[in-house]
């Protein structure tokens, strides 16, 4: 294992917090979180074949759209709609990502930043 330093917390903004928290330990946090995607990973693997099922109950009328079970909501979605345009148009769309393109080559176009994130991926099994 790569061994990391253990970091202090990040909190320039607020300095009495940093003099209170303890220092990380990033192994032990990067562990813990590799941990729990595994688990998730294994989670969704099992539930994937769960939910199938759970739509066949549904595409042969066993289950309403809605209903509860042990105190969980389930609520069937028909899943987002997509189009596909006729050939006119998506000339006309590559000629706008062309425009678009050419404004952020230039400058002229504005660059905005969403709020941060981690993706964090699990190795694919062999």
């Amino acid at each position: 294992m790569v061994s990391r330093p253990v970091l202090e917390p990040a909190s320039a903004a607020v300095p009495e917090a940093a003099e209170q928290a303890e220092p990380i330990d990033l192994d032990a946090l990067l562990n813990r979180i590799t941990q729990l995607k595994a688990a998730q990973k294994a989670i969704e693997a099992e539930l994937t074949p769960l939910l199938d099922q759970l739509h066949a109950a549904f595409d042969s009328g066993e289950l309403d759209a809605s209903f509860s079970h042990n105190d969980f909501s389930f609520c069937w979605s028909p899943g987002r709609v997509s189009y596909t345009y006729p050939e006119p148009l998506r000339l006309q769309e590559q000629s706008l990502k062309q425009a678009q393109k050419s404004a952020i080559e230039s400058g002229t176009a504005t660059v905005q930043h969403g709020n941060p994130f981690w993706t964090i991926k699990a190795p694919r099994p062999i």
